[in-house]
């Protein structure tokens, strides 16, 4: 089975369960792959708020 590669958003509409992609994104079947970037980013963004 092929890894999907996700960014960012893929991730926050998961975890805040957003609104309009939630279902979409949660809905990969594929194991998935990120970098550390994406990572950073995201804990970034949750040390801002």
């Amino acid at each position: 089975m092929t890894d999907v590669l996700v960014d960012s958003n893929v991730i926050l509409d998961v975890v805040t369960e957003d609104p309009q992609w939630f279902e979409w994104s949660a809905q990969t079947r594929f194991p998935l792959t990120t970098r550390t970037i994406v990572i950073s980013s995201l804990i970034t963004l949750y040390k801002i708020i």
